[in-house]
This record gives structure tokens, sequence and C-alpha cells, in this order.
């Protein structure tokens, strides 16, 4: 006969607190005072700036189980927030996490969530150590708070975009949500697709590459899609941008379900989000067309302009539209 799953209204608060302390580091090093206590205390590395972000993802809005596993959730909520300390090029250290939980959510499944959190939150340097679980009515809620540090001389804003300045895109934009319609449509294949949604990767080493190699004048992570994220570059620069829609780098996998599904793929890339690719800007002329970072590979895709907040689009024809920001907001979407 098979056990019967307990859910935490059955476990309580305390069980789960103690199967998932043992996934958490103890003191020791530059850890003064770890779980178990009211705050995360740690030493404060020398002469580096200090980077904080914090992101809330909430069931069904951006995660959903119909199509992950938890623990699988608990891996794109980690690298999704790691991925702010990348976009500024920062090394991240720590992180907490507040879990809230309905009380009939299965135990196995809590701690399957926070396994992929810690699991993830190790890989990447920032072990997950400390944090909060409270219940709620609902709907299960993650938030994740992370901590990083930079050196001051490496620290990308979104502010620095200049006029004349070249516009980078590592990987494949519109893959993550492609994988996403992917599993909407019941889609055999699409591997690549799905794993691109399912376990996204935060780019620290390829911006830590790109700030030790290069000049790079602003920088922001793919999370509402690519013209809206351009779209916040260029307000905080006071710049505009022409993306030149022919040097869009487009995957094989994402060609074939775009038109599997009828669906534009310039227009599809540009209004996805989720991603957690890098968008940057520089004027370092000594960076190639394309070129291969860290586990990705990098393309120019345009240009920054003199006309403020202005963002066009070069067709292959030569002909140029105005590109209007359709990615994710919300409250609107």
């Amino acid at each position: 006969m098979a056990k019967k799953e307990q859910t935490l209204a059955e476990t309580g608060e305390l069980e789960f607190i103690k199967r998932i302390k043992s996934m958490m580091p103890s003191d020791g090093g530059h850890i003064i005072r770890a779980a178990g206590d009211d705050c995360l205390a740690v030493e404060s590395p020398s002469e580096r700036l200090m980077l904080y972000t914090t992101d809330t993802f909430v069931d069904s809005v951006h995660f959903t189980n119909e199509y992950a596993a938890f623990e699988e959730i608990g891996c794109r909520c980690m690298a999704a927030s790691v991925s702010d300390i990348a976009a500024m090029s920062g090394l991240p250290q720590y992180s907490l996490v507040s879990l809230s939980m309905p009380p009939e959510i299965k135990f196995d499944d809590a701690v399957s969530l926070f396994t992929g959190l810690s699991r993830t939150a190790d890989h990447y340097g920032c072990p997950v150590s400390g944090g909060e679980t409270t219940s709620t009515p609902g709907p299960l809620t993650v938030t994740v708070t992370v901590i990083g540090s930079v050196e001051p001389e490496r620290m990308i804003t979104r502010a620095g975009a200049r006029a004349g300045d070249s516009i980078y895109v590592t990987g494949f934009p519109g893959d993550a949500m492609a994988g996403f319609l992917a599993f909407r449509t019941d889609e055999a294949g699409f591997g690549e697709l799905k794993k691109k949604f399912l376990t996204p990767e935060a780019k620290v080493l390829v911006a830590r590459h790109l700030t030790e190699s290069f000049s790079i004048s602003a920088m922001i992570d793919l999370s509402d899609g690519l013209a809206t994220d351009l779209r916040h570059i260029c307000e905080e620069s006071g710049t505009g941008a022409e993306v030149e829609t022919g040097s869009l780098p487009l995957s094989g996998e994402f060609h074939e379900l775009m038109k599997k599904n009828g669906c534009d793929p310039v227009d599809f890339a540009l209004t996805a989000g989720e991603d957690f690719e890098l968008l940057f800007t520089s004027g370092d002329t000594s960076i190639p067309e394309t070129f291969d970072a860290p586990g990705c590979r990098v393309s120019r895709i345009g240009t920054v302009t003199g006309s403020p907040y202005k963002i066009e689009l070069k067709l292959p024809g030569g002909s140029v539209q105005t590109l209007s920001a359709k990615g994710y907001e919300h409250f609107k979407s």
C-alpha cells in the first residue's frame, strides 16, 4: 500500500524548517550567523559595492506546476533573481527565501521547491542562508532576495548608453517563452526550448567576462522582453535605439515552432520575456559583430541613437518602423 503523502497542514512549519535547514550553510567563514536567528549576519567585503535584489514569484502568474516540477520551479525562481546581480556585473554571495504556502500543499512538494531554490543558489555561489515561511490561503508565493557585490569600476547600470554605441544580446531571445508556448500547445519535442523555460541560466560568468574584456556602457537582463528592456536602457540613458531585425539571433527550434504555430518570429522574439539573457551597449570598437562568451553566443543587433526614447526597427529591405513596447508589464498584461 502506497504511503499517504502528508500536507504542510499535517506536518507543520517546524518540521518543514527542520527538513530544509540541512540544505542551508552553517556558521563559519564569512557567515557570522546563518539560519536559526532573526537575521543573516556576514562580514562585509572591503572596497566593493553591495548589491541587493528582491523578486516575488506567484503561482499562475510566474510559474505553474502544470508544466514544471516543484524543484524546477525553485530553480527558475532563484536563477531569475541571480540574473539581476549578473545584469550589474556582480557576484552573488548570499540569498534569502520567503515561502508563503497553502496548508494543503504536499510536504514533499514543498521540500522539492526549496531543494530547487537551494541547489540553484549553491550553483551560483549564493547559498540560501535564511528567510521566512508562512501560511497563506493562496496562491503559493516565493520571494527571493539575493545579496551580491561588485568592484566599483566594474558595476554596469542601465544609464550609461550613448549615441553611437552598438547594442548586443547574448544567446537566443525568445527561446524561453517559445518553450512555454510548446508546453501550452502540447507540442512533442522542442526539448531545448522547453529547457530554456524550465531551467534558465543566469549569465553571471558572461557578465564578468564582458566587463573584464571590454568597455560596457549599459546592461540589463531580459526579463520583460527585448523591446521593453531596451526601452528601460533608453529611458535611463536618455537615448533612442535602432534594432536591425535581420541581425536578431534566432535558434533553429525557435524558427520551427514559430512556423508551426503561425507566429511572427521577429515580433515574438522582441516581445517575449523570461529569457534572462543580457542586453548591453558598448562603444568599444574591439568587440566583434558576433563572438563566443562563456557558454553562449553574443550578437550585435543594433545601434544606440540620439533620439531620446525613440526605438526603431530597421528591416532587411532597409525600411524603418517605430517599435512599441509590447513586453510584459504587471497589472496591464
